[in-house]
């Protein structure tokens, strides 16, 4: 009888269990995590402002290993850069061949800010397992899931490009708002945008800030990562 009792009981708890697990952020999170659990993969980022056009921002190539091991690949002028970045540590070539991000840093000023951005960037299965837990309203629809950014969400992901000018205090973000989209095929991720606005306040002005991100992902299992023997010392 008692066995019984305990059989039924869960038997009634069994779709609200179901129901709690299958939410689409949870989705979302698990695709995420299944990407990140792949030996390797790499991606393509393109960034645009609200009217379309890709300047001034140079697309993104990236690479990642399941260790923690990422290249970054981006254009300056009509060249490509590669970067490399292994936990706290990292390395970039430039005119003068591999430099780490301390030496890039220590002048300051906008070498500094560029090593702190590639020092917090995200490859794609990590920001996505952070982003399906900061989205509200989320809806799915033929392999395609879509939420709203909440405001504190927008607003970090929004402060990083929106820099002050020099000598001038920050600028203010006002109604900062968002939303992602997710594709998902055979419960993996293949594909993210992020489409962000405010108004930026700088003194008495204010302007209308517009920027749509979109990362592709490819060549999962099968991307290939070397890293050149001086880079590897700047690791170390």
């Amino acid at each position: 009888m008692k066995k019984a009792l305990i059989i039924g009981f869960i038997g009634l708890l069994a779709p609200t269990l179901f129901a709690a697990q299958s939410k689409p952020q949870d989705k979302i999170a698990s695709a995420a995590k299944q990407l990140g659990e792949k030996p390797n993969y790499s991606w393509t980022t393109t960034i645009k402002e609200g009217d379309g056009s890709s300047q001034p921002f140079p697309g993104i190539s990236g690479k990642a290993n399941k260790g923690g091991l990422t290249c970054l690949t981006t254009m300056m002028g009509t060249t490509p850069s590669d970067v490399y970045v292994n936990g706290q540590k990292g390395t970039a070539k430039g005119p003068g061949g591999w430099r780490t991000f301390d030496e890039i840093a220590k002048p300051g000023g906008f070498a500094a800010g560029l090593v702190r951005y590639m020092l917090s960037y995200k490859v794609p299965s990590v920001e996505c397992g952070a982003l399906s837990g900061k989205l509200l309203n989320v809806n799915e629809e033929k392999g395609m899931l879509s939420g709203e950014l909440n405001g504190d969400a927008a607003k970090e992901y929004l402060e990083f490009f929106i820099p002050p000018f020099a000598g001038q205090a920050p600028p203010k973000i006002a109604d900062p708002h968002g939303s992602v989209k997710f594709w998902i095929e055979k419960g993996m991720l293949t594909k993210y945008e992020i489409d962000v606005q405010c108004k930026v306040i700088r003194g008495d002005q204010e302007s209308e800030y517009h920027r749509n991100t979109t990362v592709e992902i490819k060549d999962v299992g099968t991307t290939k990562l070397e890293v050149p023997e001086e880079a590897k010392q700047k690791l170390l």
